[in-house]
């Protein structure tokens, strides 16, 4: 009991977006360094247990839900084909370490970054950029040659190393990373974009300490957030077509999306954003990425002084994080259906008009499928969709339980959500086609989500109105069910790709439905 109201909390847990080639001791991530003790961005690399199978044992194989991991990217440049500027901090191997056939690409992308700083930090902060003075380090159990160690001991360790991942440190002014494992398994399972982007970052924290930022008293998240936006800053730079030796494509960006969910934070009692330790959620990291890459640099100096709004949702007891919150499936449909019903009422009320509640009906991937006149048989396998001819919304249940049993019950109200979002516009007069409705709808799903944020629940809401409230993971689990349900490419244009799912989704989370044009 929460107040007066008895909340039905959606899902904590994320499951992984990616099944780990193994499992670590250590916690991949990302830090910044900056006194005797490192403050690392981690996320747990072992699966959580799969939630048990509630598809009955007769029905037929689900459509399988698309792979979240874009194709590796294992290309590298030829060798001697990077020019390297005669200042640049290249990476010191060592001896003993194992060819990876990501270290060229490694080289050449940190070879852009820094050329990337030189032009635009000057530009941001109106002095010149000062190189790295104290190198890049790969760290490996073999490795014999020190790497420079990062307050009160005089070097560092593989295993301290790998307790971040990567990271950055002031006091050294230096770059070290996991070369045994963190490295290997994002280039093999996201490809070597990913990791070029998590360096970025690294390189975001070096920023911050010639922009003097590192100097001031500002909570963790908020650096995190600001080296997010730099790297998303960087990628697109990439994406243009600005770098001399690199290119980014769309599953190049769409891995740099995965790699910030897989170091978003775990779910903990009583820890909030703005925890020592805390550096963000798969929201928040997200949407920084998406900031620095759509509105540049600039505005990711702004960050400091003008930082992103947070969303500090929090289990109040350990059983709320065993369970995950996640409502069994058989009850998340008709709890998911009265809070959507209950949300496009009031909102069309406000208004001044009535929302005609739509029936629902559940079909499978292979049919049949529903009579609806506007909707082609081939759009039912793994949608939602709204029938204005029945006013029903339909749904595919094989693949509604695919995305519950992988992220969580919250991949269930965002997909089916959408039907919802589809039924307003319809209601509403839309004339909105294509990706522009689809990207609409996302938007609405955001809309329906920000109102059951604890903090927008009023504290007198009756017991017995069952109002659904946002508990932490589940936006986190509406951003991985965007990954695998946008378009493959940035122009098929058909529902939208990842990206702009995502962004239309955060629109309607922070804004509410007037940022979805309604």
């Amino acid at each position: 009991m929460i107040g007066n109201v008895r909340r039905r909390h959606l899902s904590a847990v994320a499951a992984s977006l990616l099944t780990l080639a193994s499992c670590a001791a250590a916690e991949p991530g990302v830090a910044v360094r900056r006194s005797d003790t490192a403050v690392a961005v981690s996320q747990d690399t072992t699966p959580p247990a799969e939630p048990p199978a509630s598809t009955p044992a007769s029905t037929p194989d689900a459509v399988p839900i698309p792979a979240t991991d874009p194709q590796p990217d294992v290309t590298t440049p030829p060798p001697n084909s990077v020019e390297l500027n005669p200042a640049d901090a290249q990476i010191d191997f060592g001896v003993n370490k194992t060819p990876r056939p990501y270290d060229d690409f490694l080289q050449a992308s940190l070879a852009d970054i820094q050329e990337y700083w030189r032009e635009t930090f000057p530009q941001i902060y109106g002095t010149a950029y000062t190189e790295l003075s104290g190198g890049i380090y790969a760290a490996y159990p073999e490795r014999t040659e020190p790497i420079p160690g990062c307050g009160d001991t005089r070097t560092s360790s593989y295993e301290q190393v790998a307790e971040g991942g990567a990271f950055y440190c002031e006091f050294g002014d230096f770059i070290a990373y996991d070369d045994a494992v963190l490295v290997p398994d994002f280039s093999e399972r996201l490809g070597n974009s990913a990791v070029a982007i998590v360096l970025a970052h690294e390189f975001g924290h070096a920023i911050q300490q010639r922009s003097g930022v590192l100097a001031q008293s500002v909570d963790t998240v908020y650096l995190e957030q600001q080296a997010d936006c730099f790297a998303g800053s960087w990628a697109a730079h990439v994406a243009r077509g600005e770098s001399a030796s690199l290119t980014f494509g769309d599953n190049e960006v769409r891995s740099g999306l995965i790699a910030m969910v897989e170091v978003k934070d775990p779910v903990e009692v009583g820890v909030t954003v703005f925890d020592a330790s805390a550096h963000g959620s798969a929201f928040d990291r997200v949407g920084a990425f998406q900031v620095g890459f759509v509105e540049g640099a600039p505005r990711c100096a702004q960050l400091i002084d003008n930082p992103l709004p947070l969303l500090n949702l929090q289990f109040s007891n350990n059983e709320e994080v065993a369970n995950g919150g996640n409502l069994p499936y058989t009850d998340i449909g008709p709890a998911v259906e009265k809070d959507l019903n209950l949300f496009w009422v009031a909102t069309f009320k406000n208004m001044g008009r009535t929302f005609s509640v739509p029936t629902v009906a559940a079909y499978r991937s292979g049919g049949p499928f529903p009579s609806c006149d506007s909707i082609a048989e081939s759009e039912f396998p793994q949608h939602s969709l709204y029938c204005s001819n029945l006013n029903q919304v339909v749904f595919d249940d094989d693949f509604a339980r695919e995305l519950y049993d992988r992220f969580g019950d919250f991949a269930y109200g965002y997909l089916v959500g959408n039907a919802w979002g589809d039924a307003a516009q319809t209601q509403l007069g839309s004339t909105l086609t294509g990706e522009a409705r689809a990207l609409a709808n996302d938007c609405l799903v955001g809309a329906w989500t920000k109102a059951a944020l604890p903090e927008n629940i009023p504290p007198n809401t009756a017991p017995d109105n069952d109002k659904l409230s946002v508990s932490p993971g589940d936006l986190d689990e509406a951003v991985s069910t965007a990954l695998v349900t946008g378009d493959a490419a940035q122009n098929d244009n058909i529902v939208g790709s990842s990206f702009e799912k995502i962004a239309s989704f955060r629109a309607g989370v922070l804004n509410g439905i007037s940022a979805c044009g309604f």
